[in-house]
């Protein structure tokens, strides 16, 4: 007999307790499409990090499982794309271009270490922000000045 999959197992879960999905979207503020892909075993169109891991909890709180349990198996069976990527990213960070080849390699060490603390690439976010508030966060007034 083959095994049940993760997501047909969670649906029996949910249908033995009889659960609607739409329920569970309604107290979890989370689409049901994507608990329906989970049942489906397709996880592809799942957030990343943080979500990932906070929206299958809320499922396998709202069935009734242990939701810790049910997370780690989830995220065994279904990596997150950003940590599947991430040494690659990591990978790629170069040393600086003026350190003498035989210096690189610590050089690089270092860099891969900072990068890596936790699993996770550094990253460089930019934020429009409007006019008025730029002037007012970045205009530096002087106390004794008259303007």
């Amino acid at each position: 007999m083959p095994e049940e999959t993760f997501g047909a197992r969670l649906r029996r879960e949910r249908e033995r307790r009889d659960i609607a999905l739409s329920s569970i979207s309604e107290n979890t503020k989370i689409r049901a499409s994507l608990f329906q892909e989970l049942e489906r075993d397709d996880a592809s169109h799942w957030p990343s990090g943080i979500f990932r891991k906070a929206y299958i909890r809320a499922y396998a709180n709202a069935i009734g499982l242990d939701a810790d349990a049910t997370a780690k198996e989830f995220l065994e069976r279904f990596p997150d794309p950003a940590e599947v990527a991430a040494p690659e990213l990591v990978d790629a960070v170069a040393p600086a271009k003026h350190v003498a080849p035989a210096a690189a390699a610590p050089a690089r060490a270092e860099a891969h270490a900072h990068a890596n603390r936790k699993g996770q690439p550094l990253v460089t976010v930019t934020v429009r922000v409007p006019r008025w508030m730029a002037e007012r966060l970045f205009t530096v007034v002087r106390p004794w000045s008259r303007a």
